[in-house]
């Protein structure tokens, strides 16, 4: 009886998760973009992305950057007025995907909550929206690139 099959298979599965475990290393994170613990969650804008898993699947919409400062969150703390986003959003699953990045701009308010959003597969043609969770409007769409 040969077992290298079964060994291999299962070795395949643990690399597979320990991606996955390396790649969400960084969900969940949140960075303040701003100095001052002492501000209310009033005065300032949260942005999200998002993670999602799934069987054998896991995809991420990371922040990179804010105003040129890399950050490398799901979840960033702005102060009001205009920012420019860089993102990076990567699925990893039996095909690894390469990471596809977008750039936007917006003007964010003190106390509100926005929302990266995108469709689950990883193409330079899904749509990218980032959207007011607070009016329930779209505030950026573009390409990813």
């Amino acid at each position: 009886m040969k077992r290298e099959p079964i060994i291999q298979h299962s070795l395949t599965y643990a690399i597979f998760f320990i991606l996955i475990a390396l790649a969400s290393g960084c969900v969940g994170a949140k960075v303040r973009t701003y100095s001052g613990d002492n501000l209310k969650k009033s005065e300032v804008s949260v942005i999200k992305g998002r993670y999602y898993y799934a069987l054998l699947f896991y995809e991420s919409i990371v922040i990179e950057s804010v105003d040129g400062k890399a950050v490398r969150a799901t979840k960033v703390e702005l102060l009001p007025g205009k920012h420019e986003i860089r993102m990076k959003k990567y699925v990893i699953n039996l095909f690894g995907f390469p990471p596809v990045y977008g750039y936007a701009t917006l003007n964010v308010e003190a106390g509100h909550k926005y929302k990266i959003k995108s469709s689950l597969l990883c193409d330079r043609d899904d749509l990218v929206e980032i959207k007011d969770l607070n009016t329930g409007i779209t505030v950026f769409s573009g390409h990813w690139y």
